[in-house]
């Protein structure tokens, strides 16, 4: 079956897939695995949370809400060991699974259970995702990274620090390898005593001592904090947009003492042709690297673009791999949608169903660096506690912060000056904790300026939706 760059009504995307294959998702909330339910015909969504965007989901996806105690820890190891999950999935045949992260200790529940995983599993995944391996592999691939080096925790001592300056600068990076949390949580920019002190002062507290080995130090390059997503396939390589990437906004970021925290993307703010070529060249050569490792599908890489003098304005370095669906879905799905175009999505779900499917893969190329408008931003609990959520917050679509009607995607936005909030909204009379994500905001319109900061009118719009809580 020849499958096409582009489409022309999004209901013909589901006549790829067989009409009785069953795929489930399974996530904190039903948000983050919404994509699907504009591509598979038959796709449900397993949700932890029941939040207030889950109605208009609803309006494209089946979402069951599950019952029952939380787990301790939320994440999707913790959701399949529920014994009612288990019980759900259990009565099923011939489940096909669909999870954010292939975490290592889902590999045994997997096997447990007998589903299928659209993903590669952890024993695959996760060494990839090593900060410390990633180094090593990148060399192997022959992908431009920063200089530096790796070291034990105990090694990076003041006078391996003094030294790690006089061979690579004064601003450095340093990236805790072992710390899984993403968005750049582990990562800390260090360019003076005070940078230090906070770097030690996180590794140092006792529940963290154990898990913390390694730390990657790196020169701090000049340049444009950036993204690029990639899917190995057995074509080649599709990547989508050299995108810029929303940091470190002291509106949105709930983790004090960090440096470099994701906060979201604006793909308005485009890179030149030059640089998005670079990009694709970088990704590329990964994901054949990684590929012939066994890994396929979706993955991410984070860059920076640019270096200290102009002839260096296109360069394209990797900082890390993220062998996952990234932080740009399903915003990233639904902005390719809205532009006619196979999103990445339909090529990781061909190479693990196992499909029969052919491409052209030059013309998904051409058509997948195409411009696209859309942004957004997360949005978490700022205070240094646990707070409240009094008021009684809508999801969907707004104008002037004015609620206008139901809506949880980028699809569902009209014009450039509404935008949508949804994801994980939190209830009224929910406690939330510090920096625990309170939701997404998602515009089709430029939401920073050329310094990466939120423009004044977005900062407004932060400011008002926190107010409503």
């Amino acid at each position: 079956m020849k499958v096409n760059a582009r489409f022309d009504k999004i209901s013909e995307i589901k006549k790829i897939f067989p009409k009785d294959l069953q795929v489930i998702g399974v996530g904190v909330s039903a948000f983050q695995r919404s994509g699907l339910g504009y591509i598979l015909p038959n796709y449900e969504i397993l949700s932890l949370l029941e939040t207030a965007d889950l109605p208009a989901i609803r309006q494209v996806n089946r979402v069951t809400t599950i019952p029952g105690p939380r787990p301790e820890k939320l994440n999707t190891s913790s959701i399949l060991n529920l014994n009612w999950v288990r019980q759900y999935l259990k009565q099923k045949t011939q489940v096909n699974l669909f999870v954010y992260k292939a975490a290592t200790p889902l590999d045994p529940i997997i096997a447990e259970l007998g589903v299928k995983l659209l993903s590669s599993p952890g024993w695959v995944r996760k060494p990839l995702e090593d900060k410390k391996v990633f180094r090593v592999e990148a060399v192997k691939a022959g992908i431009r990274i920063p200089r530096g080096e790796n070291l034990a925790l105990d090694q990076l001592t003041k006078a391996k620090w003094d030294q790690l300056k006089q061979e690579l600068g004064e601003k450095l990076v340093f990236q805790l390898t072992d710390y899984s949390t993403g968005g750049g949580q582990g990562t800390f920019f260090v360019d003076n005593r005070e940078d230090w002190d906070r770097f030690w002062e996180f590794t140092n507290s006792p529940e963290r001592q154990k898990e913390l080995k390694f730390v990657n130090v790196c020169r701090r390059l000049p340049g444009r904090p950036a993204s690029i997503t990639g899917c190995a396939t057995k074509y080649g390589v599709v990547t989508g947009l050299l995108q810029t990437q929303i940091i470190d906004q002291p509106e949105l970021v709930g983790f004090r003492g960090r440096s470099g925290v994701w906060l979201g993307h604006d793909w308005n703010v485009r890179f030149s042709e030059t640089a998005q070529r670079n990009a694709e060249e970088l990704c590329q050569k990964w994901g054949r690297h990684i590929y012939q490792k066994d890994y396929k599908g979706i993955f991410g890489l984070d860059v920076v673009v640019g270096g200290a003098s102009a002839p260096q304005a296109d360069q394209v370095t990797a900082i890390e791999c993220n062998s996952r669906y990234t932080g740009a879905f399903p915003v990233y799905t639904m902005l390719q949608l809205s532009e006619g175009e196979m999103p990445l999505d339909v090529w990781h779900l061909l190479e693990w169903l196992g499909v029969d499917y052919e491409m052209d893969i030059e013309e998904v190329q051409k058509i997948s660096r195409q411009p696209k408008n859309g942004a957004h931003i997360i949005m978490h609990n700022l205070a240094e506690k646990t707070v409240k959520v009094t008021g009684r917050v809508q999801a969907g679509v707004y104008r002037n912060n004015k609620y206008l009607r139901p809506g949880f995607s980028l699809l569902d936005i009209k014009s450039d000056d509404e935008f949508v909030l949804c994801d994980r909204i939190p209830n009224q009379g929910q406690l939330v904790k510090s920096g625990e994500r309170m939701g997404k905001l998602i515009f089709k319109r430029r939401i920073i300026d050329n310094q990466g900061n939120l423009l004044p009118e977005i900062k407004k719009v932060v400011r008002d939706v926190y107010g409503e809580f």
